[in-house]
């Protein structure tokens, strides 16, 4: 079986933050915002996952209170983000949804954007490839001049393509992320680089996905990132498996399965 790595986007695989610019007038309370928003990304980072929940509810409740539309979008994006990791893809989608249907207060279109990416991903994890596709692109509609996810959304194209087990548009589309991503995101650059791998694996090309496969693994290393180099590890087994190499198989598994056992869920 082919591994299908559908992203859980952090805003190119991070949190986003709610720093303002320096010479930008605050109140307490929304540096009081800032700060929860600060730590929670820092329990996030930590697999603290309940209690960057709880620090993110925090922010979003100060910025409610004073009306700071950029905050509103920024915890509500990562609680949803929060939640999807937490493996509460309802509770997810109706955060994505408050930002997305809201009729009240105007975001950003980068923030609709990035809402509208994850709620493609979440579609695809529910195996809705019709609301995937729909939800896609609505983010590159939302995607407009100076948006920064033009690669994050390419990736998710990708992750549609081989949910659909189409191996050539999942290349194209991945392939293009790589390009856009190499110097502007490692970590989603990772992420190009596995969808690529599980591409070049459908085509039976199994020396080009494990040279992905490592690369990618490389850097998900370099980030300290458990569950994405449990993946790269996978990937790998399915390469040397194509290739013959049982043992290497097994070995790659073996770490894979070692790290499941560590990691924080």
């Amino acid at each position: 079986m082919i591994v299908r790595p559908v992203i859980v986007l952090l805003c190119s695989l991070l949190l986003l933050s709610a720093c303002g610019h320096v010479e930008e007038v605050r109140s307490a309370r929304q540096e009081q915002a800032t700060e929860f928003n600060q730590r929670a990304q820092r329990a996030f980072q930590r697999g603290e996952y309940q209690t960057a929940a709880a620090l993110f509810q925090n922010a979003l409740q100060l910025d409610v209170a004073i009306e700071n539309v950029n905050g509103i979008a920024i915890n509500t994006l990562n609680l949803a983000r929060v939640s999807q990791v937490m493996g509460q893809p309802a509770q997810a989608q109706r955060y994505l949804d408050s930002l997305l249907e809201d009729k009240a207060l105007h975001y950003a279109p980068a923030q609709l954007a990035a809402a509208s990416v994850q709620r493609s991903l979440l579609s695809l994890q529910q195996d809705d490839e019709a609301g995937a596709g729909k939800w896609v692109e609505q983010a590159a509609a939302y995607c407009v001049s100076g948006c920064t996810l033009a690669g994050v959304i390419d990736n998710a194209r990708a992750s549609i393509a081989l949910h659909a087990n189409d191996a050539d548009k999942a290349l194209h589309w991945s392939e293009r992320g790589a390009s856009e991503n190499r110097n502007a995101s490692p970590l989603e650059y990772a992420n190009s680089l596995r969808l690529a791998a599980s591409a070049k694996l459908l085509k039976n090309d199994p020396d080009a996905a494990l040279h992905l496969a490592e690369e990618a693994l490389a850097i998900d290393k370099s980030m300290g990132l458990p569950e994405k180099i449990r993946q790269d590890l996978l990937l790998a087994a399915q390469a040397h498996e194509k290739l013959g190499r049982a043992e290497l198989a097994a070995q790659c598994r073996d770490r894979a399965g070692r790290i499941a056992a560590v990691s924080v869920k």
